[in-house]
């Protein structure tokens, strides 16, 4: 992920930056820092996400015809592209990309003129589930 210009600013003036190790922390599992937590961040800033274009959120827990919340719906502000966004903490599961499938495919056919990316973000990927990353470069 890219450093912002005032990140870079905050490190320069420190006249002796302190090294931090770091490690790993499993949001699932803490008490505070948990996905409500994290959507809330994400809600704040979404250039979080690292996602191309100036995205603005739309919408959050957007509501689906069949059942179920979307996490988000973002849009690029420069293209019009819209991203449904499905948030997991932990491993990445079928059930849950298959889900995030439903939601992205309800929302083309709602705005069919609109272009739409599906966009999943878990903790844990299985590398069996990869395939969907390289189906999509083809």
């Amino acid at each position: 992920m890219a450093k912002d210009s005032s990140t870079l600013r905050a490190i320069q003036n420190t006249s002796s930056p302190k090294y931090v190790s770091p490690t790993y922390l499993s949001l699932k599992n803490h008490s505070t820092l948990n996905e409500r937590w994290l959507q809330d961040r994400i809600e704040e800033d979404p250039k979080l996400l690292d996602l191309p274009g100036d995205l603005i959120v739309l919408q959050r827990e957007r509501p689906q015809p069949e059942a179920g919340r979307l996490d988000f719906l973002l849009k690029d502000q420069e293209t019009g592209r819209r991203y449904t966004f499905e948030l997991q903490l932990g491993i990445v599961d079928e059930s849950h990309i298959i889900r995030a499938i439903e939601y992205w495919d309800n929302e083309r056919r709602r705005y069919p003129e609109i272009d739409h990316c599906c966009v999943i973000c878990a903790e844990t990927i299985n590398t069996r589930l990869l395939a969907f990353s390289i189906a999509r470069s083809h």
